[in-house]
């Protein structure tokens, strides 16, 4: 018996949408897209479908806002992003070596205007604040500060941090993720990453902002890593 063609989410249609015409040329940068009602009217949804699909493309560097004027075009670079997610811990396993973690920090903060904005919630708002030290047969790989909304993820508990969280969201909350965004900048190590990674001072290494998305296209988390750049080579594959 065939199967039933998928049902694609209507604020991923907007979504490819706008994108097709960023592509195309026909929205140029600096340059505002229709606006949310013309959205609304064009594709019969509602006014939080519509932001939802442009939100997301804010979050992947394609939009920007300004407020009071409406939302542009991004002049900034756009980064590829990742077309297939997989934790540190199944990517350790695969090459052989056994991960371990570290937890340095595991507290609920209020979210700052900053990470509020990254996690697309209202400032204030309770968030997961996590540090944890990710490792390779013991060696120190990475330093990873996440922030995670409290509301969505109230039963998240030291001991799911401890090992895999991508393993927490998928098995245990029944949620899927779809990609990352990474943006990649290159940073002179403090002397907490010296301590961590018994580092070279005077040697730069990697740090990636990493924002994860769920198919619903809502944010899971916002992830700040530092890499041990002599012995972890980022990799990324840029969708066609």
């Amino acid at each position: 018996m065939p199967q039933k063609p998928k049902r694609i989410a209507k604020y991923k249609i907007i979504e490819e949408y706008i994108l097709e015409k960023i592509k195309s040329g026909e929205y140029t940068k600096g340059q505002l897209i229709e606006t949310e009602q013309e959205l609304i009217e064009k594709f019969s949804v509602s006014r939080v479908t519509v932001r939802q699909a442009t939100n997301n493309l804010v979050a992947k560097g394609y939009l920007s806002r300004s407020q009071g004027s409406g939302t542009f075009v991004s002049s900034q670079k756009i980064v590829g992003r990742t077309t297939n997610v997989k934790s540190f811990t199944d990517e350790m396993k695969e090459m052989g070596k056994v991960a371990s973690t570290e937890v340095l920090e595991f507290k609920i903060i209020s979210a700052s205007p900053e990470i509020a904005l990254k996690l697309q919630m209202e400032k204030g708002k309770p968030i997961y604040f996590i540090r944890r030290l990710r490792k390779a047969d013991n060696d120190p790989m990475m330093l990873e500060t996440s922030y995670m909304s409290v509301e969505d993820y109230p039963d998240l508990s030291y001991g799911n941090i401890t090992g895999s969280k991508y393993q927490y969201i998928e098995e245990v909350k029944n949620q899927t993720i779809d990609h990352s965004h990474h943006v990649v900048v290159p940073i002179m190590p403090t002397e907490e990453i010296v301590k961590y990674f018994n580092y070279n001072p005077e040697q730069p290494l990697i740090k990636l902002l990493n924002t994860t998305f769920l198919t619903t296209g809502k944010i899971l988390d916002y992830t700040e890593v530092i890499l041990n750049s002599e012995k972890y080579q980022y990799q990324s594959i840029r969708a066609k």
